[in-house]
């Protein structure tokens, strides 16, 4: 699993953004003090989960502990030392079973008020889509593949749903159906990547040799209304709809309709972290669309504008504070051009 890059790790504010605030999944951030409580919540959910998809738990643990060299590899060497085999195959069976858990609970609304307050309920969702906080996702499959549910979905169907819903970004289920998502991902953090962008998981890049040229000139919201220019809420949903159509001297620019939450900041910077790592997606599709956003958004009068277009959905409730949040997030960020096309265009 992958590590917060140095690069972001110097951000003064990295351990809000990247390190978990209840629960503790995978190896790099176990044991640490204020997580310890939550540990308690793990044998509980495990329990449950055992007896809901009619499973046993020591099989699951052989299937794990068969598998346990490849979890090895996945995770960074140093972290890996802490742990024998024995002790990081219970680790990945305990988490990997409140994980499905916790989302086979979120999709059945059942009530889970004997274990998490309201409130810990959305931390705990901040929590397991944040970089270091991953397991593998092969793990979770060993888990759910022999899941033997009474009534219901999928487990598959049920965290497609989960993942598509609770991205931060996009409004859950708005104007496009669930994508469709594939059967290899490395962690629930990668498929929400994937799900952003559609079922896509890599976009073509564009060659920025041009940028510096065009970038020059390209407007703000409210230069652009100035230049004849509407904005308009595009027809899907996913972070690729971005579109642009010229008629003589005016145009019209269709942009993905988005939310702005309390996660928002959060589930960006995690995914951004993880495009910028070595074994990231290479395309950095979600960064050039944050530096899209970027260049639009200058002040909240760009952002009220959104709003009045149905593009933008404020759920911060201060302009100010969403314009501070794109300049905070798109900050140093180095643009792999994948709408260079469209900045063009306009």
């Amino acid at each position: 699993m992958s590590k917060v890059p140095e690069m972001q790790r110097r951000n003064q504010d990295s351990k809000k953004y990247n390190e978990p605030n209840v629960i503790s999944f995978g190896p790099y951030h176990h044991d640490k003090p204020h997580l310890r409580a939550a540990e308690n919540m793990k044998p509980i959910c495990v329990r449950k989960f055992l007896a809901e998809s009619n499973q046993d738990i020591e099989d699951l643990y052989k299937k794990i502990e068969s598998n346990i060299k490849a979890v090895r590899v996945c995770n960074d060497t140093l972290a890996m030392t802490k742990y024998n085999d024995e002790k990081l195959g219970w680790m990945m069976l305990l988490d990997g079973c409140f994980i499905l858990q916790f989302i086979h609970s979120s999709a059945r609304e059942e009530d889970m008020s004997n274990l998490l307050r309201n409130h810990e309920m959305s931390l705990v969702e901040l929590d397991l889509f944040l970089l270091e906080n991953q397991i593998p996702f092969g793990i979770l499959r060993l888990i759910f593949e022999g899941a033997q549910f009474k009534y219901g979905s999928t487990m598959k169907y049920m965290i497609n749903r989960f993942v598509a819903d609770r991205n931060g970004i996009l409004p859950a289920g708005y104007g496009r159906g669930l994508p469709q998502l594939p059967e290899e991902s490395s962690h629930l953090l990668h498929l929400m990547r994937i799900a952003l962008l559609g079922g896509k998981d890599k976009i073509p890049r564009k060659n920025p040799k041009q940028l510096r040229f065009t970038r020059q000139f390209f407007l703000h919201v409210m230069e652009l209304r100035a230049a004849g220019i509407s904005l308009r809420p595009s027809n899907r949903g996913f972070l690729t709809d971005i579109s642009f159509e010229s008629n003589f001297f005016r145009g019209s620019l269709k942009l993905t309709q988005i939310t702005i939450t309390e996660f928002t900041h959060t589930r960006c910077l995690n995914i951004l972290a993880y495009e910028m790592c070595s074994e990231g997606p290479d395309d950095y599709a979600v960064t050039s669309y944050i530096c899209f956003l970027g260049i639009l958004i200058d002040d909240a009068d760009d952002v009220k504008e959104l709003r009045s277009r149905h593009i933008l959905c404020n759920f911060l409730g201060s302009d100010e504070e969403v314009t501070r949040i794109f300049h905070e997030i798109a900050n140093n960020l180095v643009d792999p051009a994948i709408y260079q096309e469209i900045e063009v265009l306009i």
